[in-house]
């Protein structure tokens, strides 16, 4: 047993979260979900006469490009359907949008100059794996962390008591009073990133090198057929409980 450890400890992903493990242990992160958050799921979602404002945060690699990673270069291809999937976002007018990664500043500068071109000002914050609490440590090594969206929440809540948050892509920003459990979509491949906010997450298949050659990948129109429901829930964790994205696009399939 020892010697086949030893054999995998080299491997890289292997190591990561062998490290996570033992660091969550002994540092007592949290792993789950609260029970306010459960309890905010549990309310039951409405549907609205009139759209009511949501946040969206936006995973990049693997979500809305695929990012080839080689000695010499780092190419990356665009998901298809992705300008009108962010056309839609900024020009729909009920939505919020910012980056959430955990890549490394200068590589989030690189995909988002790709992904929003023109229209990165658009977007309320860009944020990369230095907005994660990581140890100098942790940075440096492949940690995968957990989005936690309490520490979105508490950073915008407070610049829209201040009066300092852009709400310039909303037709009715009055609506929006505080961003919480009940207006906010992360999407992201990744389901172990998610996890303290389960029913707060949409999840399209990865897009990898398989998908990015294949072409026939429409992960972003479901997903935007998904928003426009969305939008009119009253509360969208509890909505996004009952009617996750999978099982919507499987149904909807039958």
């Amino acid at each position: 047993m020892g010697s086949l450890f030893s054999s995998l400890w080299p491997l890289r992903p292997f190591r990561s979260f062998c490290t996570w493990l033992i660091r969550s242990f002994w540092s007592k992160k949290r792993t789950s979900p609260t029970k306010q958050y459960l309890n905010v799921t549990s309310i039951p979602s409405i549907i609205l006469v009139q759209p009511s404002p949501k946040l969206i945060i936006l995973d990049l690699n693997g979500t809305l490009v695929f990012r080839k990673k080689t000695k010499k270069t780092r190419k990356v291809t665009l998901r298809p359907f992705l300008k009108e999937f962010i056309d839609y976002l900024f020009t729909d007018g009920n939505f919020l949008v910012m980056v959430w990664t955990t890549a490394r500043p200068e590589n989030t500068k690189i995909m988002v100059d790709l992904i929003f071109e023109n229209q990165k000002e658009k977007l309320i914050a860009i944020w990369s794996r230095d907005k994660f609490g990581l140890s100098k440590r942790e940075y440096e090594r492949h940690t995968v962390p957990f989005k936690d969206l309490d520490m979105v929440w508490n950073y915008f809540n407070s610049q829209i008591a201040n009066g300092n948050l852009s709400k310039n892509t909303l037709k009715n920003s009055s609506e929006l009073s505080t961003l919480d459990p009940t207006n906010t979509v992360l999407i992201d491949d990744s389901r172990f990133k998610t996890q303290l906010q389960p029913f707060n997450a949409i999840h399209p298949c990865e897009f990898d090198l398989k998908c990015s050659r294949n072409g026939d990948d429409s992960e972003l129109k479901k997903i935007i057929k998904y928003l426009e429901v969305i939008k009119y829930q009253s509360n969208v964790a509890a909505y996004m409980k009952d009617n996750p994205f999978s099982v919507q696009e499987e149904i909807a399939g039958k």
